[in-house]
């Protein structure tokens, strides 16, 4: 039985030692990982700066964009609406372009209009459209 004990003792020394050489090692690593994280923030921090000296810029630019809308619009210069008239009814196009744009995105939720052309057939009370000459699509009004 005493050969028992002494091999537990012996583990629980192995085991001491295993957990020391562990903590070292872990402790070497944070050490070298400092410097790393470290630079990350400063990176991190410049980063956040650029980007909000970047966000402040277009709120100037987006808020002198609605000042010029807004000024147009209060010297009479509003956008017409239009209405697309045939056997009786009648369709806005900002509608049909609204529709146009939902129906795209339901299918490419990730591809940005950057171009729209809409093609407008009474007769078949439906619009065509085009999204950034690769997608085509059909509405119906």
């Amino acid at each position: 039985m005493a050969d028992t004990k002494k091999s537990a003792q012996e583990v629980k020394e192995e085991a001491a030692k295993a957990v020391e050489t562990v903590k070292e090692e872990a402790a070497k690593v944070v050490a070298e990982a400092k410097p790393v994280v470290e630079k990350a923030k400063a990176n991190v921090k410049s980063t956040v700066k650029t980007a909000r000296k970047k966000a402040a810029k277009a709120t100037v630019k987006a808020s002198e964009k609605v000042k010029r809308v807004a000024d147009k619009a209060v010297k009479g210069e509003a956008a017409p609406i239009v209405y697309v008239q045939y056997q009786g009814e009648e369709e806005k196009v900002e509608d049909l372009v609204a529709a146009a744009k939902a129906s795209f995105a339901a299918e490419h939720s990730r591809t940005k209009v950057t171009e729209l052309k809409l093609y407008i057939k009474p007769e078949e009370r439906a619009a065509y459209y085009v999204v950034n000459d690769k997608f085509a699509g059909r509405v119906d009004f």
